[in-house]
């Protein structure tokens, strides 16, 4: 959607200054204008609103790691995934992000780590499995 929002504006721009249609340029760079927004509000404002909203995004959780993968805990939901589920895994200043590359993320604060040698030893098993 991105590239299409992209071509859709540079298209206007060139008709713009070319000085053609005003009606079609106006319509190229509305509708591609109304893509970034669209773009921009489903992957970044809905996202958020989404975790401030829901309860079970605030309660605390329970994440074990080993060579088999992950376990997930919290009230409501227990989970195991293999090492094989997550194509890449990213870090931040304050968290480790596990991703399917798709609709799956699992969020590993830093923090939930007891000293620096626990947070080295996950970096360690991520090396392993991902």
């Amino acid at each position: 959607m991105l590239s299409m929002a992209t071509g859709l504006v540079v298209v206007g721009v060139y008709f713009l200054i070319s000085g053609r249609d005003i009606a079609l340029t106006i319509s190229f760079i509305g509708t591609g204008a109304l893509l970034f927004g669209l773009l921009i509000s489903s992957s970044i404002l809905l996202p958020k609103q989404r975790f401030r909203t829901d309860p079970r995004f605030r309660g605390e959780y329970l994440l074990r790691f080993s060579d088999n993968g992950v376990e997930f805990y919290t009230k409501e939901i227990e989970s195991k995934v293999t090492w094989r589920v997550y194509k890449e895994a990213l870090e931040t200043k304050a968290f480790f992000l596990l991703s399917d590359g798709g609709a799956i993320l699992t969020v590993v604060p830093k923090r939930a780590f007891a000293n620096a040698d626990d947070e080295s030893r996950f970096r360690e098993l991520l090396d392993r499995n991902i």
